[in-house]
């Protein structure tokens, strides 16, 4: 009896560890996969982009399409409807910068000044959700993956 003891506790433990070994093992392959790595050249390549909100307590709508080069610049095309008034075809550059957890900060320039945006990138950099960071801003966007 003493024997079937030992055997069984021996076969608890070895199960535990091998339990808890499997399962440290699956953690650390989960965390490795949910850890975002991203960089500038992320969000290489053609977006489609828009914003809407207020500026200066201004209704602002901007719908247009940017060019990332993977390097930190981009151009780009848009219109702006500002307090109704249209400005189409307005020629737009800036800079970015990604960080390794997915955030970017863009500077947005041309049409009618200097942007400062804040941003997350989502779904392996398809999709960019930003909020513009000027002072009297509320405008909100997003930078779409063109296909």
């Amino acid at each position: 009896m003493n024997f079937k003891i030992q055997g069984f506790f021996t076969t608890l433990i070895i199960g535990t560890v091998s339990a808890l070994t499997i399962s440290d093992a699956i953690s650390q392959k989960v965390n490795a996969q949910a850890t975002p790595s991203c960089n500038n050249a992320t969000i290489k390549g053609s977006y489609g982009t828009k914003f809407t909100g207020t500026f200066a307590a201004t209704p602002i709508a901007v719908v247009g399409l940017v060019q990332f080069d993977g390097n930190g610049n981009f151009q780009g095309i848009d219109a702006l409807s500002s307090d109704g008034a249209v400005s189409p075809n307005r020629i737009v550059s800036g800079t970015y910068s990604v960080r390794q957890d997915c955030t970017v900060q863009i500077v947005f320039t041309g049409g009618n000044g200097t942007a400062f945006l804040s941003g997350a990138i989502v779904d392996g950099g398809k999709e960019i959700f930003l909020i513009q960071t000027n002072p009297g801003s509320v405008l909100t966007g997003t930078f779409k993956k063109v296909n």
